[in-house]
């Protein structure tokens, strides 16, 4: 049930990205593609870079969960950070912080799935073993 709260807010905040980027659009009368608008280009790229990396935290996220061999707690951790993370990064995409935020949007994104990659190849290597070799 804990990823399916991040589910949630993921998919609120996915909506926020695309309405921002159809407020560009409708700024600028580019309805295909960004044209040379810088703003509609940022905005573009806020949502996408958002949709890329939260699939692939999502899909960690719920298969950790159900093994059930994460801890809940860790689980909370990882969504927080990780939407943290990504609100920094779009946040500064869009124009309103530094770039240091938008690195360290990414950095704390990869860290929290370098993680679940890790752990979910930890809990699935000795079963696979054991079924291949066993």
């Amino acid at each position: 049930m804990i990823s399916l709260f991040y589910a949630g807010a993921i998919g609120l905040f996915a909506i926020i990205l695309s309405l921002l980027t159809v407020r560009q659009r409708f700024k600028t009368e580019i309805s295909l593609g960004s044209g040379d608008s810088e703003e509609l280009l940022a905005a573009q790229r806020a949502h996408g870079n958002f949709i890329e990396y939260a699939l692939i935290f999502l899909v960690l996220s719920f298969a950790l969960e159900i093994i059930g061999e994460v801890p809940d707690l860790a689980i909370i951790i990882f969504g927080d950070i990780f939407l943290l993370a990504r609100i920094s990064h779009a946040y500064t995409l869009l124009g309103g912080g530094n770039i240091i935020f938008r690195q360290m949007g990414i950095m704390f994104s990869w860290l929290v799935i370098l993680t679940q990659s890790i752990w979910a190849m930890i809990i699935s290597g000795p079963m696979l073993i054991s079924n291949l070799f066993g």
